[in-house]
């Protein structure tokens, strides 16, 4: 495994610069490669050319606003100024009395928002909407709406596909406040588009002769508002800190739910407690779903302290989540039925087969708080990017990009940089981060919800 530090912002793109010819004949050929060039707006751009050694360089179309064409060299250089699709070029000139031509293509995206410090090159973010209340997870609806948990205030919002944040709550549930609790995790099911399930999971007080709990809901979406309000477990664990709450259906359609181990590590390995727990439910009735290690059980796996990601790799089926550790040694997972990750066991214990699989140890403190994986199918994506698992890492305000590899996805071929945001408090801290039906990678922070593509 590799790693590498982000780059300056500077975009160098050689010139792909060939002679022709046998024994020095021939004129220099100019070509310019075949994919488009992509840039942003502001970010210096230096393609090299020939060296000029020739004369009369010409664009037609011209280049985008900002860019300059070297006339003895067909070298680019400037900054474009304004947002283009890919556009075509040719560029033509002589050298000597032979003419040279090349197709250069260039796409223009949006400069970067002033909280974002840098973004891998080739890649627009958006700021899709802004908060008024911090987040606490995001759920991507097919008609292009979003729904985010308002952590504290107990309510669901709806964000409409043009990014306007609704007035209406979308839901409202009581919920108890104050460190990791509040309203927590939030999905939609796999099947929204014919049964509009929308589930959330909320830390709510004591009543009805019942203590403080965990609760899982689910609402029917109607209009744009969450309806017919059921609560599908009332009996789930909770504690100040380290209650989970991350969402995720798996390829059968199950919910998975995390629980944290709600500040008992022993918890984490009594089988008499949901706690440190990955629960597997059936999204109809929150019943234990059918498959489960033990029957009518709905334990996943155990030995977990507080886990706040969960992605499923579309391809592989693979579950994969996000532990965080005490003050070090956060964790990333292949989540499998039955094992043991090994949070809250006696020093020196052995599960041998049943022992879960580690695939990335942190020794500080990273706090994962957001998975997503960009498919195979994403083509406008290159393909160093598709099979790659991105991961939000909150107290670095940073994501990185994992290219995964192996049957299960279980192998880091490479860890990279892709976007670092400006340090400003809590506010530009990463969240939440999934990938998107249209093509896109979604990141939420405590103040806005972006939206990351390919420049095109």
């Amino acid at each position: 495994m590799t790693m590498r530090a982000p780059t300056s912002s500077l975009l160098w793109l050689p010139l792909l610069l060939a002679c022709s010819g046998g024994g020095g004949g021939g004129a220099p050929v100019l070509d310019y490669g075949s994919e488009p060039l992509r840039v942003r707006v502001g970010e210096p751009v230096a393609l090299a050319g020939l060296n000029g050694v020739g004369s009369g360089f010409v664009a037609v179309p011209p280049l985008p606003n900002g860019l300059s064409l070297d006339a003895s060299s067909g070298a680019v250089t400037g900054s474009a100024t304004s947002t283009s699709a890919a556009s075509t070029h040719q560029v033509s000139g002589l050298v000597g009395d032979v003419t040279v031509s090349a197709t250069l293509q260039i796409a223009v995206g949006a400069a970067l928002p002033a909280e974002v410090a840098w973004l891998e090159p080739g890649f627009a973010i958006e700021r899709f909407a802004t908060l008024t209340e911090a987040p606490g997870k995001f759920a991507l609806c097919p008609d292009g709406s979003v729904l985010v948990s308002e952590r504290s205030s107990g309510v669901v919002r709806r964000i409409d596909a043009g990014g306007t944040l609704q007035a209406t709550p979308f839901a409202t549930v009581q919920v108890t406040t104050g460190s990791h609790r509040g309203l927590l995790g939030l999905a939609v099911s796999p099947t929204f588009a014919s049964d509009h399930f929308v589930f959330a999971l909320a830390t709510v007080p004591a009543g009805s002769g019942q203590p403080e709990r965990s609760v899982l809901y689910r609402w029917t979406e109607v209009a744009g508002i969450g309806q017919n309000q059921l609560v599908l477990r009332s009996d789930l664990p909770v504690a100040t800190i380290n209650n989970g709450g991350a969402l995720c259906f798996d390829q059968d359609g199950m919910l998975v739910v995390s629980i944290g181990d709600t500040e008992s590590p022993s918890a984490a390995q009594s089988d008499g407690s949901f706690a440190g727990k990955l629960l597997r439910l059936d999204p109809s009735d929150g019943s234990a779903a059918a498959g489960n290690p033990q029957p009518g059980s709905p334990v996943l796996c155990k030995g977990l302290r507080n886990v706040f990601a969960l992605a499923r790799e579309p391809n592989s089926g693979g579950l994969f989540a996000a532990d965080n550790g005490p003050a070090d040694n956060d964790e990333l997972l292949l989540v499998q039925p039955g094992r043991n990750f090994q949070w809250g066991a006696a020093p020196g214990a052995d599960f041998g087969a049943a022992t879960g699989l580690l695939l990335r140890l942190w020794p500080d403190v990273v706090v994962p708080t957001g998975l997503a994986f960009v498919p195979n199918g994403a083509s406008e994506w290159p393909a160093v990017h598709r099979e790659s698992l991105f991961l939000s890492l909150y107290d670095e305000e940073v994501v990185e990009r994992f290219r995964m590899s192996g049957a299960l996805r279980t192998e880091i071929d490479d860890e990279q940089r892709f976007l670092a945001m400006a340090p400003n408090g809590v506010q530009n801290k990463p969240v939440d981060l999934q990938w998107g039906p249209d093509g896109g990678l979604w990141l939420l922070t405590f103040a806005a919800l972006y939206r990351i593509e390919r420049i095109r």
